[in-house]
């Protein structure tokens, strides 16, 4: 299927991976990790597995990860948000009736909660490893990050993989007061989480805290980490999203 550009309303390029065959009931808007990309062996997993079950999925680039050509400057919370309404809106086009729903992994969990939050339509979502503290998320390297944006007027994040990106001041400012906690979901909406017992970068206290807040199961995985590559970790995912989106 094919790689395309979309156009957000701000006109940056959207670059998606899109598996519709234009018949779909259920469509999955698939949501990346921060320093990520719709490239990750997870959003290529779910494509081809959503795919095999009948669903339609369109993977996508935040601004500034993956293929994105957007200026640093251009990565908010609400340019985030902008480019995944433009993805919905690609996929309403193409598949007026298909039910949209999310599969979203850290930061993509994260902004997919944000996204129903904002729609405040009832959705289906499966998080994986959701950055439910992500407003939270830079608060130990505070100090560090003013140090490098009064030097640089940006900050670095080197996630230890990949070119890292280079992080506005405005992209911090966008966090704040965003706590998913404090967020009511619309009346009906479902929603499943997996996570590891041994992730470094989400608390796994933070994720079941998430999942007791609005009730929903969470798949908890021994000795996975962030990414949950074991094999239990990825037999349960893919278990548990044909259950879950079927």
């Amino acid at each position: 299927m094919p790689k395309i550009n979309l156009t957000s309303p701000h006109g940056r390029l959207i670059p998606c991976d899109v598996r519709l065959h234009g018949e779909e009931k259920r469509v999955c808007i698939i949501a990346h990790g921060f320093a990520s990309s719709k490239e990750s062996s997870t959003a290529q997993m779910l494509l081809d597995h959503l795919e095999k079950m009948g669903l339609g999925a369109v993977a996508f680039d935040f601004p500034c990860h993956g293929t994105s050509i957007a200026d640093y400057k251009a990565l908010t919370v609400d340019a985030c948000l902008q480019d995944m309404a433009a993805v919905e809106a690609y996929v309403m086009e193409a598949v007026p009736e298909a039910e949209i729903c999310h599969f979203g992994s850290s930061f993509g969990a994260y902004m997919s909660i944000l996204r129903m939050v904002q729609v405040d339509q009832p959705r289906r979502a499966f998080l994986r490893c959701a950055a439910v503290d992500m407003n939270h998320a830079f608060d130990d390297v505070a100090d560090a990050i003013q140090v490098q944006i009064n030097q640089l007027g940006y900050a670095i994040y080197d996630p230890g993989f990949g070119p890292g990106l280079k992080l506005d001041p405005a992209f911090f400012d966008s966090l704040k007061g965003r706590s998913v906690f404090e967020m009511e979901l619309p009346e009906g909406t479902a929603i499943e989480m997996i996570h590891g017992l041994a992730d470094p970068v989400v608390k796994v206290e933070s994720a079941k805290a998430y999942a007791e807040k609005i009730g929903c199961r969470i798949n908890l995985i021994p000795g996975a980490d962030h990414s949950i590559a074991t094999p239990e970790g990825i037999s349960t995912l893919l278990e548990r999203t044909e259950v879950f989106f079927r």
